[in-house]
Parts: structure tokens; sequence; C-alpha cells
């Protein structure tokens, strides 16, 4: 049995959290399958308004849920950082509202927000997620709120 030092620990969970972002993000919406080799058997989600997400599907299912409402994505990692526990990503998204969203009928806009996650990782698994995204910014742009004068 190897053990692992300090840095391969850290290298470990950076590439295990680029490899979910890449696959969760892709253009393929099965590369989702990516959740299956990156997220542990049980997974605690925080900040994923309307989904208990505590297993591999029903975090498929939020992406999938996510990618039908928000087509033609792209993405940009602005910021990765990781250690040997946490793996955090500050990132920002380009998208065309194309699926309902939080009740608010899709008309093909093109839209902009940005977020940050926080992963916390156990023998190279994501295991439990803290989500934030500037949902001000998000349904300011679908329509769900006003925007300020």
């Amino acid at each position: 049995m190897s053990t692992l030092t300090k840095a391969e620990i850290i290298a470990r969970n950076r590439d295990t959290a680029e490899r979910f972002l890449n696959g969760t993000h892709s253009s393929n919406i099965a590369d989702v399958a990516i959740i299956d080799q990156t997220v542990g058997d049980t997974i605690a989600c925080h900040g994923f308004p309307g989904f208990t997400i505590t297993d591999h599907e029903s975090y498929k299912n939020f992406f999938r849920t996510f990618r039908r409402s928000f087509t033609d994505m792209e993405w940009k990692v602005h910021a990765l950082v990781a250690d040997e526990h946490f793996v955090s990503a500050r990132w920002q998204i380009w998208a065309s509202h194309s699926g309902d969203f939080a009740g608010i009928k899709a008309d093909g806009r093109r839209i902009t927000f940005d977020g940050m996650v926080l992963y916390r990782m156990q023998d190279g698994l994501i295991v439990e997620t803290w989500l934030h995204i500037n949902e001000l910014m998000l349904l300011t742009q679908i329509g769900a709120i006003p925007a300020a004068a």
C-alpha cells in the first residue's frame, strides 16, 4: 500500500474537481456520467434550491435539469484552489435560456452569471458541495425579478 504525499493528494483533488467540472458543464449532457467517477457514493450538497442531492443519480438529475434550462452554454473557471481536504472554484457561465426555470418561461435570451463552489474531498472523491450562484444576477436576467433602477 502506497501513501500519497501532500502534493500528490492536492494534485489528485484538483484533477478530480477539474474532471467533474468539465464533464458536468460539457456541451454533451451525457458527460454527467463523470459523476460516477468523481463523486463519493453519498454526497451532501448545499445551495441547490429546489433539489435534494444525496447520491449520483440525484446529482446527475440536477445537471440534466439545469442543462435543459440553459443551453448553448460556455463557461470558464477563473480560479481553482486546492488543498488536501477542499477544492474551490470561481466560475462564470454564458448560456441561452432555453427551458423554463424558476417558473419563468424560456425566451431564448442570452444570459451570464457567476458563482463559486467548494468541494470537500475524501480519498480523491467529492463528498460534499457548497454552491453559491449569483442568483440575483441570474433571476434578473431571465425576468424572474425586476431589474434594479
